[in-house]
């Protein structure tokens, strides 16, 4: 598992703002991600103050989504770092809008979380060696000489998951019409919204939360199988949640991805092969 000590992440996190200013991006310490880094450097400041004097404090509840929006930070950083595209700038710039509390997010503030989903999910597959573009409709994944178009939907609650599937499908459907031959469209859904509030910390392993991600990708197996456009292969579902990983580390960013084939094709078999990497790669890192 990689881990890091506050003061090894605060450090690695210097570059952020100037990677900001080389997307065209003015940083502003307002903003919901500066202001995760701010609650990093008070977790800092108590641990320090915990190693001289013995008296640890726990890590309070409205720290833990912060800690690992600022973990993710890091990870977008490291794997788009260099990375000047307008896209990429775009994204990022929406990203840090919303507020900093995930349990604060309501229908008229998600899209910076929203597109922060999208980002974060691009650094994983990318720190896990995939090859891929901030890019219509929202990722670009390329693997074994094949395209796929990425749709990345976030879920408000587990109510709206269907719905968010089916407004992925729909818009890989409009990307499609204009990709050239050969290139497949995938969904990708986070259902780190709909069942973490932003008030929760996981306790298991990642074999448990396997088993849950699996759980809620069974209940729309019917729906899914009765999609049928060959050029749509594959719908994922995603969670990122924070996590004390069976209490061996303080927080964790625990996170599990399950795919669905909804037909066999060349592009599928890809896919898959893609998402047993990103999976094999996670366990290692434990991310």
């Amino acid at each position: 598992m990689d881990t890091f000590t506050y003061s090894d992440l605060l450090r690695r996190l210097d570059g952020f703002d100037p990677w900001l200013r080389s997307l065209g991006l003015n940083p502003r310490p307002e903003d919901r991600l500066h202001q995760a880094f701010k609650l990093l450097r008070r977790a800092e400041a108590a641990s320090r103050q915990g190693r001289e004097t013995g008296v640890f404090s726990h890590i309070q509840p409205t720290h833990w989504f912060p800690i690992i929006e600022a973990l993710e930070a890091h990870d977008v950083l490291c794997a788009f770092d260099g990375d000047k595209s307008p896209a990429l700038g775009s994204a990022v710039k929406r990203a840090l809008s919303g507020p900093i509390q995930a349990i604060d997010e309501g229908p008229n503030n998600r899209d910076g979380k929203n597109v922060w989903f999208e980002l974060a999910l691009a650094a994983e597959w990318r720190l896990h060696g995939a090859d891929l573009t901030v890019e219509e409709p929202d990722l670009r994944l390329f693997r074994s000489n094949t395209t796929f178009y990425v749709a990345c939907k976030r879920p408000d609650r587990e109510q709206s998951v269907h719905a968010n599937i089916r407004d992925a499908i729909d818009q890989l459907k409009a990307n499609l019409e204009a990709a050239p031959e050969g290139t497949y469209g995938v969904a990708a859904i986070s259902l780190t919204r709909a069942l973490n509030r932003g008030d929760k910390v996981f306790s298991g392993g990642l074999d448990s939360l396997g088993l849950l991600v699996q759980k809620e990708l069974e209940k729309h197996h019917r729906y899914l199988r009765s999609l049928d456009d060959p050029r749509i292969c594959s719908v994922i579902f995603h969670v990122a949640t924070p996590s004390n990983f069976e209490h061996s580390v303080d927080l964790s960013r625990a996170s599990y991805e399950a795919a669905q084939e909804l037909k066999p094709s060349a592009g599928s078999r890809v896919l898959r092969q893609h998402v047993e990497a990103m999976r094999s790669a996670a366990r290692k890192s434990g991310a």
